[in-house]
């Protein structure tokens, strides 16, 4: 009598347990597919959620102890006050819950929020960092001190009706000379030719960087304020 007993009590808990395994597996396959279709989709995925006390029938003490202590404190919580309104927002792969945010603040914390991906956590946002204030300078300091500078002055500015590209100078001449190459005795020798190519390339070069010169003389208000930041760096060397 009292094997056919355990033999019966052994097949309630094998049956037991694979509705129980059945029951998870279930849960692991929904919760798979939810997160293929938001992460295929790059949809946004509200939740909201409000506090409300689950209260569920006892069942075995070995398995429901850490329940039990973990209803226990979230009703604790709620009781106290300290159990607040949720609003998670779900972006791709992570997640942010902006009811901790009010409607003045920046978005960078909640950017750092939605990069920690903890929309459970009760730990208060962190807050943007207050600029310092600068630090008390001397007067005759402040006076030699060179403003901020975020933008250069312009070059000049050349007539409307003028087109000419002060980058470019005018050409070198070519000198003429005439003569054939097939005729020995009229054609200069190859030393001369090429003392004239090297004369008149050298005249080229020249003039482009003469009107290089030119040019930078746009600049000049520029320049001059790079030599006033240079020799104010120089002083406190």
């Amino acid at each position: 009598m009292s094997a056919s007993k355990n033999k019966q009590n052994m097949a309630e808990v094998a049956s037991a347990r694979n509705r129980f395994d059945a029951a998870l597996q279930l849960l692991v396959d929904k919760r798979d597919d939810g997160q293929e279709s938001s992460d295929e989709g790059g949809e946004i995925d509200i939740c909201l959620s409000e506090p409300s006390p689950v209260h569920s029938p006892s069942k075995r003490s070995s398995t429901n102890r850490g329940r039990k202590r973990k209803r226990a404190k979230d009703d604790s919580d709620y009781e106290m006050g300290q159990y607040q309104h949720t609003y998670i927002m779900k972006l791709f792969d992570r997640s942010v819950d902006l009811a901790i945010f009010d409607e003045d603040s920046p978005l960078y914390p909640i950017c750092r929020a939605w990069l920690k991906n903890s929309p459970h956590s009760r730990d208060p946002p962190p807050q943007s960092p207050e600029p310092e204030a600068p630090a008390p300078t001397n007067s005759e300091e402040e006076t030699e001190r060179i403003p901020d500078i975020y933008k250069m002055p312009p070059p000049i500015k050349q007539d409307p009706d003028d087109h000419t590209d002060y980058r470019i100078p005018h050409p070198v001449p070519q000198p003429k000379t005439y003569f054939f190459i097939s005729d020995a005795d009229d054609a200069p020798p190859a030393e001369s030719l090429l003392l004239k190519h090297m004369e008149r390339w050298k005249q080229v070069r020249q003039s482009w960087i003469d009107q290089g010169r030119i040019n930078e003389m746009r600049y000049g208000e520029s320049m001059q304020l790079l030599r006033d930041i240079f020799d104010c760096q120089m002083k406190d060397v």
